[in-house]
């Protein structure tokens, strides 16, 4: 059995969506000042790295992080490399799927120095912006195409869903629909294909999103 970790490291320098601050980890005790444990704080957001997107993220009374049904986080998976497509995505980039299917988007590794439009999420369509290091996002007609077939999960390495004129339309269409949202994976060495996925957000009572730990397992052949 094989498992990769498809998570992003949560560090003070990591990328974050324009205008949310970076987590902060603060020394609390340490063993080098002569303290008799190691004790640190953390504060982040709960958008941060990779993430969860439950309804309550846009829907008022929607679920919250707390209340979402650990299938929709935990099953069967597959992964689609879609790392040759620099623009945002479109239904028949991605092909026939089958209702209830948990779906991981890989995209094309950018360089957060390109602004050209020739990276991955280094184009100017992606949510994440200019100067975002990877990433795949969605067309508001993808996203409603996804919700027509009826999947049950889809998560992308992008650090947002949408493509960014269409972006608050991608996830209120993936949400009203209550097709669960994975954002900021990390996969650019996870080949496309079958895995099981295991992705746990932290359990916050009403939240409206939660950074989570995610690893693919994969049976060996």
């Amino acid at each position: 059995m094989k498992v990769i970790d498809i998570s992003r490291t949560i560090q003070a320098d990591m990328e974050m969506y324009p205008g949310d601050a970076g987590p902060k980890i603060t020394k609390v005790s340490g063993l080098d000042e002569g303290d008799s444990y190691n004790i640190s704080r953390i504060t982040l957001g709960t958008h941060t790295g990779t993430h969860v997107d439950p309804p309550l993220h846009l829907i008022r009374d929607g679920p919250g992080i707390d209340r979402l049904p650990m299938n929709t986080l935990v099953g069967n998976a597959r992964v689609l490399n879609l790392s040759f497509i620099n623009r945002p995505i479109e239904a028949s980039d991605i092909g026939p799927l089958e209702a209830g299917e948990i779906i991981l988007l890989k995209g094309c590794p950018g360089d957060s120095g390109d602004l050209s439009g020739s990276g991955g999420s280094g184009y100017l369509g992606c949510s994440g912006g200019p100067g975002a290091t990877w990433g795949t996002c969605l067309t508001a007609a993808c996203a409603r195409y996804l919700v027509d077939i009826g999947i049950k999960t889809i998560g992308t390495d992008a650090i947002s869903i949408g493509a960014l004129d269409e972006e608050y339309e991608v996830h209120h269409t993936l949400l009203d629909a209550g097709i669960v949202v994975i954002e900021g994976l990390e996969m650019p060495d996870v080949e496309a294909g079958h895995y099981f996925l295991v992705c746990l957000p932290l359990k916050i009572a009403n939240g409206d999103g939660g950074p989570a730990r995610a690893v693919l397992i994969k049976e060996k052949e």
